[in-house]
């Protein structure tokens, strides 16, 4: 059975195991801006596939999936402001296609941004919430194990994310720098036939998410979000 580590963009037929990871305690940080939530904001992207990590030569195609994602409002929610974000699906041949769907963002007082499902029940604080990027916190380190069919199931391996240094990457063609928030995944030696690998998801400061890598458990298949426009409201 495949699992696919994903975040924010996830595509049909890989069951999905979230990149993104929950809130843990770290020491306050005091930084300037990282995340821009203002409302209006836009941004487009595509989603490419790739058969083979391992094969240098092994080239990404395009999905046919374009996400358009936007800052549609901003709420109190149990005393915390949070930005409504809203996720447009364009998706042809696919049960996706027109799909809308909403979640919640905050960046807490480490400078983290998490987000909330945009239901009735959820419960906001200060340490909740899930880590999309911990923005410039260079100490924050969350470690998340991998359940072969889910909770309950025995564990087959963990991803350790951590931010790495500020680095230049290319993007559809534009340069970005952008602080990569990495997972690597380490198979535990009881498990065969898994490989390490490495999730990617890269934010530019003031920008947003510019790149995401999300990895198939099982096989050498990867997903890549790529940005390919924004309209930014400073």
């Amino acid at each position: 059975m495949k699992l696919t580590l994903n975040l924010l963009l996830s595509i049909i037929l890989l069951a999905a195991v979230s990149c993104r990871t929950d809130e843990l305690p770290t020491p306050n940080v005091t930084e300037d801006p990282f995340f821009n939530l203002n409302v209006g904001n836009i941004w487009v992207y595509k989603t490419y596939r790739n058969p083979d990590f391992t094969n240098p030569q092994s080239s990404s195609t395009f999905t046919g999936r374009i996400d358009s994602v936007s800052i549609v409002g901003k709420e109190n929610i149990q005393g915390f402001t949070v930005a409504k974000e809203r996720t447009k699906t364009h998706f042809p041949n696919s049960n996706l296609n027109g799909n809308v769907s909403y979640r919640y963002l905050r960046v807490n007082t480490k400078g983290h941004l998490v987000s909330y499902p945009a239901s009735g029940n959820i419960d906001i604080s200060e340490t909740g919430g899930h880590v999309l990027h911990p923005g410039m916190d260079i100490n924050y380190i969350y470690n998340n194990p991998i359940f072969d069919l889910g909770p309950g199931s025995p564990i087959i391996g963990n991803v350790l994310y951590q931010l790495q240094n500020e680095s230049n990457i290319i993007v559809e063609g534009t340069s970005y720098t952008v602080f990569p928030y990495k997972g690597v995944f380490t198979p535990i030696s009881t498990t065969t036939g898994l490989l390490p690998k490495t999730q990617d998801i890269s934010y530019k400061k003031g920008l947003g998410l510019v790149k995401e890598i999300c990895h198939a458990v099982y096989g050498n298949d990867y997903l890549e979000t790529r940005l390919v426009s924004s309209k930014i409201i400073y």
